[in-house]
């Protein structure tokens, strides 16, 4: 059967969580086993799949191998420097083990599809790592350009449709791939020599891209008729295994700001709950002195708290603030965010130059599926913000403001990209951009949206693979 760990342990080699990574699920009588051997300076504990069975479980380390010695017994929970008082433990760990203890309370690890054990050696041998979450670059968990056997099995919240997993021969999900698929009828896939494939893939990997598969309902919304966006995502049905279905609402009634007087509906007569994501053209909540959702601003909110994945496209930053009085300085009206706790806004800017961030990278939106030229795209106006809720994900490269960020909401996401698309040429440099986005985001709804099932039934067969370059 899958493991289901009652808790999930991540060591880090630095203080602050920095440093090379390892995930532990079992018991381990000696670090050295994952790379860990008495480096360890910072934990997370996490509450596993299966901690509701046996909600008094923590996690011991030791002083010494095979669980010898001096010992630190923590709940689940963030220690973000071991060296310190109360525990002075950092740098001597040996082993791990989990057992039962006091009652603890912790955040949850979040949802598990697929549990991989990679192996530095053949026959699941040597140095091993599990992985359950995207790993960007390998290097964070000294696994990178190692891997020589490796195993993929069923997690405890494995998708009724299946799920991919990719594994990279660049970090960031780029190069050739090494395509493992787990149908609902499958349960594990084996690879006990990597160098026996074809093109082998022994001692190459780099990054791993874990992709439930799912089918997402989208919500298209247009503000100005311009905008070319609808039928590119129209076109878009089937993406990496992902299925779209999508419905579209125009909100701007007013003819002279490229709006439909005959077909234009208000927002909040939609039931948004029907949808697991909502996609915001090109100026689609406002522009021009108007804004289009202010009868929607709560519900939007109310949407993304309950698991909802919102997607904006670049909008105006040219409002008229609700008293009607539009001054010589330019106003933005965004309450569809969350501002009140979260400041932000959108100021005029022409096209710029732009750079991917760290974390931009890591979430694999500008290389999955497609290499995405952020400097062949057209950009609009940009946001600005101090809030450090709020993830970068791509900057301007003359000040550094943002041009895409990302904000966590209750359990949903808000996530934008300034991109210009009022044309058939703009929108042509812009459609591998959306391609990536959905992928993005469809694996954050999949996670999220309460109408996605985390679940399906339970068989076991043959594993079906392919490679491919990309």
């Amino acid at each position: 059967m899958a493991i289901a760990p009652r808790l999930v342990v991540e060591v880090f080699e630095h203080v602050n969580y920095q440093g090379r990574k390892a995930t532990i699920i079992e018991s381990v009588p000696n670090t050295d086993d994952v790379g860990a051997q008495d480096i360890i300076s910072s934990i997370k504990i996490y509450q596993g799949p299966a901690f509701k069975a046996s909600p008094n479980y923590k996690a011991i380390f030791y002083e010494h191998t095979n669980h010898q010695g001096r010992k630190l017994v923590l709940s689940p929970g963030f220690y973000p420097n071991i060296h310190n008082i109360p525990y002075n433990f950092g740098d001597i760990i040996s082993s791990i083990a989990f057992t039962p203890a006091a009652h603890p309370t912790s955040p949850d690890y979040g949802t598990i599809p697929v549990i991989i054990e990679v192996f530095r050696d053949l026959d699941f041998r040597g140095k091993k790592s599990a992985i359950m979450r995207d790993v960007s670059d390998l290097k964070g968990i000294g696994m990178d350009n190692v891997i020589s056997s490796l195993r993929v099995q069923r997690g405890p919240n494995f998708p009724f449709s299946g799920c991919h997993v990719i594994f990279y021969d660049q970090p960031n999900f780029e190069g050739r791939r090494l395509d493992i698929k787990l149908t609902p009828r499958e349960y594990q896939a084996t690879f006990r020599n990597l160098h026996n494939i074809h093109q082998a893939f022994s001692d190459i990997i780099s990054s791993v891209k874990i992709v439930p598969l799912g089918e997402f309902r989208v919500l298209i919304v247009i503000g100005d008729r311009r905008t070319m966006e609808p039928s590119i995502l129209e076109s878009l049905t089937d993406i990496e295994g992902h299925k779209f279905h999508y419905e579209t609402v125009i909100i701007n009634p007013n003819p002279n700001n490229f709006g439909d007087a005959n077909n234009a509906v208000k927002l909040s007569n939609i039931v948004l709950s029907n949808y697991d994501i909502i996609w915001f053209t090109w100026n689609a909540p406002a522009h021009d002195r108007e804004y289009f959702v202010e009868d929607a601003e709560d519900e939007l909110k109310d949407f993304v708290r309950k698991g909802g994945i919102i997607w904006a496209s670049a909008m105006d930053d040219n409002i008229v603030p609700p008293d009607g009085v539009h001054t010589h300085e330019p106003t933005w009206r965004g309450d569809w965010l969350p501002v009140d706790v979260h400041p932000i806004r959108v100021v005029n800017s022409s096209d710029i130059d732009i750079k991917i961030t760290p974390e931009g990278q890591r979430t694999g939106l500008f290389t999955w599926p497609h290499k995405i030229d952020v400097n062949a795209l057209e950009t609009d106006d940009h946001w600005i913000t101090d809030d450090p809720a709020y993830c970068r994900l791509a900057l301007r490269n003359d000040n550094n403001d943002a041009v895409s960020i990302h904000l966590r909401w209750g359990d949903g996401y808000y996530v934008t990209f300034a991109i210009d698309t009022r044309d058939a040429r703009r929108a042509s440099l812009a459609k591998t951009l959306i391609e990536n986005a959905l992928c993005y985001l469809a694996s954050l709804a999949w996670q999220t949206s309460p109408r996605q099932p985390l679940k399906g039934r339970y068989h076991h067969s043959s594993v079906e693979w392919h490679m491919q370059n990309v």
